[in-house]
């Protein structure tokens, strides 16, 4: 934040009146005395100026931008001031009106002891002189994680905000008042990482997608936090986004990086808008080939014999979000054949969870709770009635080389559980000598 310049310019009008009184006073109490020049009341005004902004401090701290003159007026004479310092750290940025701009560097490694320098010239006889003013810039503040986000929040006194607007990104584990249509808005629980005994409330949270929101999604919120009679909550927040979106763009800039030939080593997900359909669907083959841009991009990706329910009824305009390995086929850059059309919009954040829990070493787990949606492939272990749990393997978004285990499963449902039900389950997942699964304690939702 930049200081204001009202008080520093009321206070530089006062020191000119009282200067020039002085120097009357002077004249006609002691004739005889050298009057101070012009020069010298130049840097007494400046003094006068920062001793005063300093409250008596000899080095004030400047965490943040701030703005001093680049000129000072004695008796209508404007002398030009030039402002300095002997520090990288901290920088003078000449600006308009005569003002400059003291651009101190907000992220400094460490607390730093700067001296500012104006030098004052007089614009008859070039002749200058000079003020220096020690200053300190504080280490800089790194950004917060969100579980210091979070932390902060909960040290709140009843009634108190936190005073800047911040995101936090978690899964939604209660929905204590339902959507509204006629406001539009919904009150959501989340859990943000691992800290199941930190929840924040989303308080009439709004944005796009929040009337389908549910227990289990994962969102991305951003507004004030304050402590509502011990409730740590988001005052009206807004929805940034659903779950984890890709940077589309990334995964774009590679596909065309592709020579001819070449193929992305892993799966991707894009999430697009169709722009020409090159072949229709074929009831026979029960696939179609459609061209999409994807969102936030403008050049093309060709799914080539897409697959999945619903292909037979897209159209140009609809958006569409598919998975599948990206290649080059001489020039055009395509998901290969047999790509997939999924259905479910958090599709990006079940394959960010099954590339990070595959890329786990042995006996590591994912920090924080996940969710994953799938349909059950085998049951290792049949239901317990003395322990009322459940082991599944589950294949998500139809990913069969990423099996994911559920360890004895528990919640309401679980006793009637059979291959080919698509399950929602929330928990921690570890890798266990060399199976990926959810830990013991996982939960049906």
């Amino acid at each position: 934040m930049k200081k204001s310049l009202t008080s520093i310019l009321l206070l530089v009008a006062l020191c000119v009146c009282l200067v020039s009184c002085a120097t009357v006073k002077s004249e006609v109490a002691a004739p005889a005395v050298e009057e101070v020049s012009a020069l010298e009341s130049a840097k007494a005004y400046l003094k006068v100026m920062f001793d005063k902004s300093s409250k008596s401090n000899p080095e004030t701290r400047t965490p943040s931008d701030y703005e001093v003159l680049d000129v000072v007026a004695i008796k209508g004479v404007e002398y030009p001031v030039t402002w300095s310092t002997d520090t990288d750290l901290v920088k003078a940025v000449p600006g308009e009106n005569h003002i400059v701009v003291i651009d101190v560097d907000e992220a400094a490694p460490e607390e730093t002891h700067y001296i500012l320098t104006a030098t004052i010239t007089d614009p008859a006889t070039g002749e200058t002189i000079t003020l220096d003013i020690k200053h300190v810039l504080p280490e800089g503040q790194k950004d917060p994680s969100m579980e210091d986000i979070v932390l902060s929040a909960y040290k709140l006194a009843d009634g108190e905000t936190m005073n800047n607007a911040v995101t936090l990104t978690g899964v939604i584990v209660a929905i204590p008042t339902a959507y509204s249509e006629q406001y539009g808005n919904i009150t959501v629980n989340i859990q943000v990482g691992a800290m199941a005994d930190n929840i924040i409330q989303c308080y009439r949270l709004s944005g796009e997608g929040a009337a389908a929101l549910a227990v289990g999604d994962e969102i991305t919120v951003n507004g004030k936090i304050k402590n509502y009679k011990g409730t740590i909550e988001f005052d009206k927040p807004v929805m940034v986004s659903m779950g984890y979106t890709p940077d589309q763009k990334a995964v774009v800039d590679a596909a065309y990086a592709l020579a001819a030939g070449e193929a992305m080593p892993e799966t991707q997900v894009l999430v697009g808008v169709i722009t020409g359909i090159p072949t229709a669907y074929s009831e026979q083959y029960g696939n179609i080939t459609v061209d999409m841009i994807p969102i936030g991009d403008e050049r093309t990706v060709q799914a080539y014999r897409l697959c999945g329910e619903g292909v037979d009824k897209l159209a140009v305009g609809d958006t569409i979000v598919v998975q599948g390995v990206i290649k080059n086929y001489k020039g055009t850059i395509e998901f290969d054949k047999n790509c997939q059309l999924l259905s479910d919009a958090k599709a990006f954040a079940y394959l960010k969870t099954l590339k990070a829990a595959y890329a786990l070493e042995e006996n590591a787990a994912l920090e924080g709770a996940r969710v994953l949606k799938g349909v059950i492939t085998e049951i290792p272990s049949a239901y317990s009635e003395k322990y009322g749990n459940i082991t599944v393997n589950m294949v998500v978004n139809g990913l069969t080389d990423m099996v994911v285990q559920c360890y004895r499963l528990t919640g309401d449902g679980v006793a009637t559980l059979a291959i080919g039900d698509e399950i929602t389950v929330g928990g921690n997942i570890k890798n266990y000598k060399g199976t990926v699964e959810f830990d013991k304690g996982c939960y049906l939702m």
